[in-house]
């Protein structure tokens, strides 16, 4: 019975895999192959609800020796669905006018299908090879307009990284069955999380193996100095920007939240994702104050963004990573999908031209992120790390010196509104997503892991004041026109990729087709 339940978890690869392989055949007519596509997305929705409810009822049937359900993974998958929706009913409009939308539907199912594959695996191999198949999938989505230059450089440079990636992922998986001679990531989560239980450290194998994985994590996520790629993306078409930012680049993270226990303990993988990824998370904010593209901004809000979420999960923050990411994910999802729109929402109108601080807000800014700190550590007896209060202090703060005109008007009452109903959301969603998420030893406070990351965040709090608020300054000049060029480490990436592995770059792909790697 177990088995038969788990192996049910290959209906989604199943259906999109197949949705995939009708877009593939020529003997089929344009319009039968969208009704394929809207048969995949009627199936997806059937499967998602008739499994859904079965797992609500015997959750322990759903463990196999290949595929596993458990909250976090159905979690994920709704997500993964959600998403491939969304995006069937985008694209079907946006790209309705391109000549190979058969193809964009091909590789697009199919890389949703390799995602449902990690997403819903419980064995180190189907993990790994779902993992590379998703790299290959994506890799020709990239390359939708292979006669943009810009767009085949970057998918070169992805495409290298990403064996780096699987290399290095593959030789953690080898140590790890060599050490526990299993291949079941359930059986390696029970075994790290009864090591925790006990108090017992890890062996050295399974050390190299955690830094290992946070060295692929941090690659997945295009963390600096391998971020270029990600930038140089949005040449893709926009549903495909928004798979990557909104489903994509987020798996570096599902694959720390699945092998949680692993990096709890240890150190060192857990102080390597704090400084690549805290270094990562300061430049990559400071680099999208200077930039004014829309898409371009967003990039780098991505890579900040998984920075954080990275931090998080090095903190034993996992709940809040598992939030993260799906509210990550669904706000980047619709954020790309409606960058085109020529009459945007406020936010986003908001998101492109931040307003400017003033000495005043500035000041009152850091009082009220102050008193805040001073009531969680004094009154409250949660013992999460400072740092990430500070964070959501000086965001919540910053929001509210910037929202409001007057200190004596209906300003202050909507920001002070606005601000508790967002705190809610926030605690509720914590608290909800914690019952879904094994408990994790955490970083304590005032550690020395959480004076680190409070220094980044206060080092980022004032250096994007004095560039708001100093703009005409020589050092803050020199400054933006760093921080606008990204310090130049992607230009040194790129070099370094063309003398390791050159690509030759047409501008006419029809008459000189770009040689790429696959």
């Amino acid at each position: 019975m177990h088995s038969v339940l788990s192996y049910s978890l290959l209906l989604f690869p199943i259906i999109l895999g197949f949705g995939g392989w009708f877009q593939e055949k020529h003997f089929f007519s344009d319009s039968q192959k969208n009704s394929a596509v809207k048969i995949t997305a009627i199936l997806l929705v059937l499967t998602t609800i008739t499994l859904s409810i079965t797992y609500t009822i015997e959750p322990a049937y759903f463990v196999g020796p290949w595929f596993a359900l458990t909250p976090v993974k159905l979690l994920m998958l709704l997500m993964v669905i959600f998403m491939t929706i969304t995006l069937i009913k985008f694209s079907a409009r946006y790209l309705q006018t391109e000549k190979n939308v058969d193809r964009y539907w091909r590789w697009l199912l199919l890389s949703l299908a390799s995602v449902s594959i990690v997403i819903l695996s419980n064995h180190l191999l189907l993990f790994w090879l779902g993992w590379v198949a998703i790299s290959l999938c994506f890799h020709r989505l990239l390359l939708f307009y292979p006669d943009r230059p810009r767009a085949v450089l970057a998918a070169h440079k992805k495409f290298i990284l990403a064996r780096v990636a699987e290399l290095l992922l593959l030789a953690a998986f080898i140590i790890l069955y060599w050490s526990h001679d299993t291949l079941q990531i359930s059986s390696l989560f029970a075994h790290y999380q009864q090591l925790i239980s006990s108090g017992s450290e890890l062996g050295m194998a399974d050390k190299v193996a955690a830094v290992l994985i946070a060295f692929t994590a941090l690659i997945k996520c295009a963390q600096l100095p391998v971020h270029g790629w990600l930038i140089q993306v949005v040449e893709a078409p926009t549903p495909i920007s928004a798979l990557l930012h909104a489903g994509i680049i987020n798996l570096g993270g599902f694959l720390l939240i699945s092998f949680a226990p692993l990096i709890s303990l240890a150190k060192a993988a857990q102080w390597l994702l704090l400084i690549l990824a805290g270094i990562s998370l300061f430049i990559s904010a400071l680099v999208m104050m200077t930039r004014i593209s829309v898409k371009v901004r967003l990039a780098w809000s991505t890579c900040a963004q998984m920075g954080l979420m990275l931090i998080e999960c090095a903190l034993g923050l996992y709940e809040i990573a598992l939030l993260h990411l799906f509210t990550h994910s669904l706000y980047k999802a619709y954020a790309f999908l409606s960058s085109g729109d020529a009459l945007q929402g406020y936010h986003l109108a908001q998101f492109s031209k931040p307003k400017k601080l003033g000495m005043t807000s500035a000041f009152i800014t850091l009082f009220i992120a102050i008193i805040s700190l001073t009531i969680v550590v004094f009154i409250s007896r949660d013992v999460t790390p400072i740092s990430i209060w500070l964070l959501v202090s000086l965001s919540f703060a910053m929001y509210f010196t910037t929202a409001i005109k007057k200190l004596f008007s209906k300003d202050v009452l909507f920001a002070v509104i606005t601000v508790s109903v967002l705190l809610s959301f926030y605690w509720l969603g914590k608290s909800l997503v914690a019952y879904l998420v094994p408990e994790m030893p955490q970083a304590m406070m005032f550690s020395t892991m959480d004076i680190w990351i409070t220094v980044v965040f206060i080092s980022l709090y004032f250096t994007s004041i004095a560039l708001s608020m100093y703009p005409n300054a020589a050092l803050t000049k020199t400054l933006s026109r760093w921080f606008f060029s990204g310090l130049y480490l992607d230009e040194s990436m790129t070099r370094l990729t063309l003398i390791l592995w050159p690509v030759r770059l047409r501008n006419n792909a029809h008459r000189h087709p770009a040689r790429h790697t696959q």
